[in-house]
This record gives structure tokens, sequence and C-alpha cells, in this order.
């Protein structure tokens, strides 16, 4: 069993680095919104930043058409990093 953590507020994620075998962080548009980062490439940088490499960064796209799927997900590599798994909502 691997423990992800669904948050994206800085200090949760440190609290759970620090004290919770966790191999990742995740999050999706409904969590960010909670949290309002006022830049959200460098806030996704900065939980890179607290969980390092050796964990899992997922972010999910909002776009629902395909191409702006695609278009998105290179927007987060580029912005943050190439280990980012992108997550595709399906409806």
């Amino acid at each position: 069993m691997e423990f992800i953590i669904d948050t994206v507020d800085l200090e949760e994620i440190r609290d759970a680095v620090d004290h919770l075998p966790i191999v990742g962080v995740t999050s999706n548009p409904s969590i960010v919104k909670k949290t309002s980062p006022k830049d959200f490439f460098g806030h996704m940088r900065e939980i890179r930043k607290i969980i390092g490499d050796e964990r899992s960064l997922h972010i999910q796209v909002i776009a629902t058409e395909a191409d702006e799927i695609v278009k998105e997900a290179h927007k987060i590599f580029e912005e943050v990093d190439d280990k980012v798994y992108v997550k595709v909502p399906t409806t």
C-alpha cells in the first residue's frame, strides 16, 4: 500500500513529509481552488521542493478537449518539471 496526500496546502504537505510515509502529493482543481495560490505553477514548484524528486507529484488538467489537455500537460511539464504525473479527468 502506498500513501499519497491529497492537498496543495504547503503546511499540510510539510507535516505529512515529516510524519507520514507518503510517496507523493496529488491535487485536483477543487482542492487547488480552496487554497487559491496566487501563482499556480510557483506553488507546484514549491510542493516539488518540499517533497523532493523521490516522491510523485500529480497535477490534474482542467481542459476537457483532447488537444487542450495535451497543451495543458505540456505547460505543466515546462512550468513545474517533467516528472509530474498529469491527471486527466474522465467524464
